[in-house]
């Protein structure tokens, strides 16, 4: 298939690399030679220096015989037009990044449809939900849902308060039958890891559950990590990200929320857009400021302006003054292996997030959806065994699965559960597999 991806920043170029894996005809229009150049260098795609609003350049990159295109480029009003024109030549598949919240707001006055637009993709938007769900399940370090919420992957990080530690997975596993869960993966020493039932659980060890989701409490008390309830939020910030944000946690009236923003404008506008919380004028990286603001009792602090060093340094800062909970937003993908080495607990990446929610909406068919996890080298997919497909030939045991990759879950009629050896899967079964990217392409196959 070939698709033209608009615009050659971050989100663009992990598009790219995901679609050219996968064996896909990639075209990526950039005006900006370095990109190019990096894109050259890197990726086996073809690459148009030029505009995504030009119809010219659309041409050029073979807009005629593409089935899908992705604007990603910093410019909105580049990404509608872009869009628009490829729908007007007949490309069956358009999505779009726009932060103006005009054309994302259910009421607005062009809808995506009206706009010839399949998808509009609000990177803020996708950021907020991310952080609202890390808050919600406070002592995970990922959160993500399939089979509508049935099924959850947690991320969590191993410390001496958990039961399994030197313990062997398969020995956990027969110590708890009832308990519905499979740890998909390890990252250990900056490797990561697709574990058998001979490995072990280490101190340190940051593991990938997949769990029933009416299971994961218990989960959390095996790993040491029982779910305390968040009602204290600090936010630092009033963006885009760090508003959204407020406003959906303030749907939650049990909850006390403070917004710290550093310009006094700017407060005073965000004190009028939201109804429910303390809007704070000053600088986060005051200690008697949030010291007198009540810092030592606020159970998360959530550092979102568009400064990724500062909200490292104040989120440290914080974690030193005693908040227990601590998600950082970062913009730069070195940072993400490291938040936890020097002490923080979840990093979000806005334009990694966004990445994910458009290759979730664009896969093939018989994939339903796919997540990329935060600095580590695995994917998450959801697929749909479809009839006569290899994986439904035989029971797990006797079927060679591809290296590197791993069953987690199977949803059947509504019902979830965890296969073992004995189990087959069935046509039509969904199914969380977790993989290295080497692997990926070699389970989509078994699906077909």
């Amino acid at each position: 298939m070939r698709i033209l991806i608009i615009g050659g920043g971050e989100v663009g170029f992990h598009l790219a690399k995901i679609f050219s894996k996968e064996g896909h005809q990639v075209v990526m229009i950039e005006p900006d030679r370095d990109k190019i150049n990096r894109v050259e260098e890197s990726l086996d795609i073809m690459a148009v220096q030029g505009s995504g609003s030009s119809v010219e350049t659309l041409v050029e990159a073979g807009i005629k015989d593409a089935k899908l295109v992705v604007a990603v480029s910093a410019s909105d009003e580049v990404n509608i037009i872009a869009c628009m024109l490829a729908d007007k030549l007949g490309v069956p598949q358009k999505i779009a990044r726009v932060r103006n919240q005009e054309f994302t707001n259910p009421n607005a006055v062009l809808t995506p449809e009206q706009l010839g637009i399949d998808l509009i993709i609000n990177p803020e938007l996708e950021t907020a939900h991310e952080i609202y769900w890390l808050l919600r399940r406070s002592a995970a370090t990922d959160v993500i849902e399939f089979a509508n919420g049935a099924i959850q992957l947690v991320g969590l990080r191993l410390d001496s308060k958990a039961k399994i530690i030197s313990r062997q997975f398969k020995e956990v596993s027969m110590s708890l039958p009832d308990l519905t869960f499979r740890t998909v993966a390890i990252f250990r020493n900056g490797r990561t890891i697709i574990p058998t039932g001979e490995d072990y659980f280490l101190n340190g060890d940051q593991i990938f559950v997949v769990s029933k989701t009416e299971c994961v409490p218990d989960l959390l008390e095996l790993c040491g990590k029982a779910d305390d309830r968040i009602e204290n939020i600090m936010i630092l910030g009033g963006g885009k990200v760090g508003r959204l944000l407020a406003k959906e946690l303030e749907k939650d009236r049990s909850l006390k929320i403070r917004l710290l923003e550093p310009s006094q404008a700017k407060s005073q506008l965000i004190a009028e857009q939201l109804e429910h919380t303390l809007v704070i004028h000053g600088d986060a990286t005051d200690v008697d400021l949030l010291a007198s603001e009540g810092i030592g009792e606020m159970d998360a602090f959530v550092a979102v302006t568009d400064d990724e060093e500062s909200n490292i340094i104040t989120s440290l800062l914080t974690r030193h003054l005693g908040v227990r909970r601590t998600i950082t937003m970062v913009s730069n993908t070195v940072y993400l292996p490291l938040i936890n080495s020097i002490g923080l607990d979840v990093a979000v990446d806005k334009r990694m997030i966004t990445a994910n929610a458009i290759a979730r909406f664009i896969r093939r068919g018989k994939v339903v959806s796919v997540a990329t996890l935060r600095g580590i080298d695995a994917e998450a997919i959801e697929l749909v065994a479809q009839k006569g497909s290899k994986i439904t030939k035989k029971s797990l045991r006797n079927i060679k699965f591809p290296e590197g990759a791993i069953v987690g879950a199977v949803t059947r009629n509504s019902e979830v559960f965890v296969p073992v050896g004995n189990s087959s899967i069935e046509a039509n079964d969904k199914v969380v597999v977790f993989a290295l990217p080497k692997a990926v392409a070699n389970v989509e196959k078994m699906f077909e």
